[in-house]
């Protein structure tokens, strides 16, 4: 089996290999000795997903479940060092490391029979690849020149140059089904029926999907690794956290992947659950969009920062279970830079540095305002999410002691993806980025993936693009992280984001289920060997 170190990987902190695979709970069943198949899982979740389709869904929901429906050419280990064959048994580079073959498995079919060959990765690329459609992580494919099947089993990458996350970005999308896609055209994607019926080559096949209700999957037969040990696996939607924290206990449901802080404590009480902890890859943030005239302006953005108590949110909202988010890269990946200097809590300098931009209380109401016009604007964020409507209540009374009136305003979950990264409809918005285990500020920083999903905030910085565009392809490590470590400076100083905190991830698992191994890259890591003692299964009754 060969297997490709990348360089340019992220690599965890001493932490990482002490909490990867940890159980607040002794005893927390991991035996693989005997294993059963059959039974459901059913697992809770606040939020709808948007598609099942990876080339369009941009929710976590979606992407937990297409998780499960597609495989990727490699499987990243826990590590987030190292891979393993998935859908291809062997890689290897040329001399010149500007191409990159892999040699596929031939035993692979589609959930429908069909083959799946090197044919679908070349049509999948183009896909992904198409500004038409504006995949999310589209920055990543720009330096593969091109995507040729050698044969029906052999698939080259070809690049542009050659640099230290070649493989990263020739591992990151899904390969799609071409004989069901090819008749789909670009401007309809969006809207295809596959989006919502998909079709994919993974352990579990797509059933049903209820919106708001619940999505069910079943254990694929043909599955060429081996039929997962469960025999169905059910998304449900549950909007509100203590619901989700009760139906828990009750066995109703199977699953919390992402236990919020407000109910760690109570989960930790719940007889015959077990609880995993492991770092976080997520960290919460206030997006100021910048193409609203209030948040142009630097030195405004840096008062809004300064005006807000991100201790006071960690120690009410999350009883201290968490910690300030220092910036835009988080301190378990090898470029994060631990000197960044940080925006102070400080409301009198706020308060100044708003007036020399011209808002003060002219009128003697209580709220700042300039030519006329009040500070005031609306915060959006999904109302199904409780920590962050707190959030938006936190914000309105710290601001609102400095002289701007804030509107929270809550949405439901979909209609809140849709205006941030379709429309980037908002003017400040509270939500929270899984970091990605490359690493690369193109997808949210750089000017020029404004026009894509991720970079809500119209952030645009020519120095910031510049370290960017010099970090991804150095070769040397200690350069590049020279490199990312002034970008991450410049970010934090021009305050497009106000970093808010970052919490270590809990999972609650009921404690009949086996070999429940979550780590940082993914609560679900061997989901398709999870099982359940036969004397143990239930079934539920919808």
């Amino acid at each position: 089996m060969e297997r490709l170190r990348i360089a340019a990987l992220v690599v965890l902190v001493v932490l990482f290999s002490s909490c990867q695979n940890t159980s607040d709970r002794a005893g927390s069943p991991e035996d693989t000795d005997n294993p059963a198949y059959g039974d459901v899982l059913v697992i809770g979740t606040e939020a709808d997903a948007d598609a099942l389709n990876p080339l369009v869904s941009v929710a976590n929901t979606g992407s937990d479940v297409y998780g499960q429906l597609f495989c990727q050419l490699a499987r990243i280990k826990p590590d987030m060092k190292d891979f393993e064959p998935w859908l291809a048994t062997r890689w290897e580079f040329s001399p010149d490391r500007r191409t990159l073959t892999f040699q596929l498995r031939d035993d692979v079919t589609w959930h429908d029979g069909e083959k799946f060959s090197a044919h679908d990765v070349v049509f999948s690329f183009d896909l992904y690849s198409s500004e038409e459609i504006g995949w999310k992580t589209i920055r990543w494919l720009e330096d593969i020149e091109s995507v040729t099947a050698v044969d029906s089993f052999a698939v080259r990458f070809d690049f542009r140059q050659a640099y230290p996350d070649q493989f990263f970005d020739a591992w990151i999308f899904r390969p799609l089904p071409r004989h069901i896609l090819q008749n789909v055209s670009l401007d309809a994607m969006r809207t295809a029926d596959f989006n919502r019926q998909p079709i994919g080559n993974g352990p579990f096949r797509f059933i049903s999907w209820i919106p708001q209700q619940r999505i069910e999957l079943a254990a694929y037969d043909g599955y060429f690794e081996g039929r997962p040990f469960l025999d169905r696996l059910v998304w449900k939607v549950i909007p509100d956290a203590t619901s989700l924290a009760t139906q828990l206990g009750n066995g109703q449901i199977d699953l919390w992947p992402v236990v919020p802080s407000a109910q760690k404590v109570r989960v930790r009480e719940l007889p015959n659950i077990n609880v995993h902890s492991y770092p976080s890859r997520v960290y919460h943030y206030v997006c100021w969009n910048i193409a609203d005239p209030l948040f142009s302006d630097r030195s405004v953005r840096r008062a809004l920062s300064m005006a807000i108590d991100r201790q006071k949110i960690i120690d009410s909202l999350l009883d201290g279970m968490g910690r300030p988010a220092m910036g835009p890269i988080p301190s378990f990946l090898w470029a994060h830079n631990p000197d960044l200097k940080q925006i102070p809590f400080d409301p009198q300098q706020a308060v100044e540095l708003l007036a020399r931009e011209g808002w003060v209380d002219r009128d003697g109401d209580g709220w700042l305002d300039r030519d006329g016009q009040p500070f005031e604007f609306e915060i959006i964020t999904n109302g199904d999410n409780q920590i962050r409507a707190d959030i938006t209540v936190v914000l309105q009374e710290d601001l609102r002691k400095i002289g701007i009136k804030v509107v929270p305003r809550l949405v439901e979950w979909t209609v809140f993806v849709e205006r941030l990264t379709r429309k980037k409809d908002f003017q400040a918005a509270v939500s929270a980025w899984v970091s990605a285990i490359k690493v690369d500020l193109t997808t949210i920083w750089h000017s020029r993936s404004i026009m894509d999903k991720y970079n809500i905030g119209h952030y645009a910085n020519p120095g910031v693009d510049s370290l960017i565009d010099h970090a991804r392809v150095e070769l040397d490590r200690e350069t590049a992280r020279d490199l990312w470590g002034r970008a991450q400076q410049i970010i934090v100083d021009d305050a497009p984001y106000t970093f808010l905190f970052v919490t270590d991830e809990v999972v609650a698992v009921d404690g009949r289920v086996r070999n429940v191994r979550p780590t940082t890259y993914s609560w679900d890591y061997n989901l398709c060997r999870w099982w359940v003692p036969t004397g143990e299964q239930r079934y539920p009754d919808w």
